[in-house]
């Protein structure tokens, strides 16, 4: 039986393979590596390999009642813990330090997975720091991230770190291609997601077409240096904006439509707007690279304020404002 993360990863599958078969498992790894590049994938492999009961030359059957229940997500002695909303809170932690306490429930085996570890708060990832020095025998951590520096470096210390691989061009292009995303859209959406599961939900209802549009008109009119810009954050990107992860994504695409452009300035690298070319090409040869580069910074920082409950709303016009102030130096 194939597995996905030998698609995915397969040199880190082997390298798993090597340090099992010479009994070197580490009892806490942290996985790290960009949306669809396999971490979720690999977690599966790694519980189907502790817990198989028929492996063959270092291989998970797929097929024995163990394996089944791994992947039908229903095993009792492998907990997956992920955010509830914005955060990982103590009181999952809690959840998880009393799982740590008992035996496996069929065996002496445990596997836990923390998913989106750089969502745990400064609290709940200090109490996890005693169990993951001396989880117990038998007891396996794993911790999942897109973004390693903003997991505690107490944490990382702590754990083996494993770094995933970028998906090739062809895995991308065969996962976005697998979610429905048009050929055009494609370089937009990789700027956001290569994981199938996400780019589906973007692409529901026509938002993410509806949301891309929005943003090049957006950005033609910074880019003029014309205040209607500043109308059109109410008119054309608040409307889109109806979640937290929509804004998220809105504001991953001002900041992809800038560093376009400031690229374009440069005449180098791959463009993720290659499709409007032709608008971000004025902007580029008009502005000094200062201000393309000053520009595209301020994109960087909105994250963070939307991370800090500053409204959509009021992150864009911030930004709009900013940015028409240097475009109009």
């Amino acid at each position: 039986m194939s597995f996905q993360a030998e698609e995915l990863q397969p040199a880190l599958v082997d390298r798993l393979k090597e340090v099992i078969a010479q009994g070197e498992l580490a009892h806490a790894y942290l996985l790290v590596g960009q949306n669809g590049a396999g971490k979720r994938a690999l977690a599966q492999w790694l519980a189907l390999r502790l817990f198989c009961k028929h492996v063959v030359d270092g291989e998970p059957d797929g097929t024995c009642p163990e394996c089944q229940r791994i992947l039908a997500k229903s095993h009792p002695d492998v907990v997956v813990a992920t955010a509830e909303g914005r955060q990982i809170k103590v009181d999952q932690v809690r959840y998880l330090k009393a799982e740590f306490a008992k035996t496996g429930m069929e065996g002496q085996t445990k596997l836990f997975i923390i998913e989106e570890a750089e969502k745990l708060t400064t609290s709940a990832a200090n109490s996890l720091l005693k169990f993951i020095e001396e989880p117990g025998p038998g007891v396996y951590i794993l911790l999942l991230t897109q973004n390693k520096k903003a997991v505690l470096p107490t944490i990382q210390s702590r754990t083996q770190v494993l770094e995933l691989l970028p998906l090739s061009p062809a895995a991308v292009e065969k996962n976005l291609a697998a979610a429905g995303v048009p050929a055009a859209l494609q370089p937009v959406m990789a700027g956001l997601t290569t994981a199938t599961s996400a780019a589906e939900k973007l692409l529901a209802d026509g938002w993410f077409e509806k949301a891309t549009g929005a943003v090049v008109d957006w950005f033609k009119l910074v880019g003029r240096g014309d205040y209607q810009a500043f109308v059109a954050v109410a008119t054309d990107l608040v409307p889109l904006a109806g979640d937290r992860n929509q804004a998220q994504a809105l504001l991953d695409l001002l900041a992809l439509i800038w560093r376009d452009a400031l690229l374009l300035g440069n005449r180098v690298g791959d463009l993720h707007f290659a499709q409007w070319q032709g608008d971000l090409t004025p902007v580029a040869q008009r502005w000094r690279q200062d201000q393309l580069l000053a520009a595209s910074e301020l994109t960087l920082e909105c994250r963070r304020l939307l991370e800090q409950n500053v409204n959509f709303q009021t992150v864009a016009e911030q930004l709009t404002l900013r940015q028409l102030a240097i475009i109009n130096q």
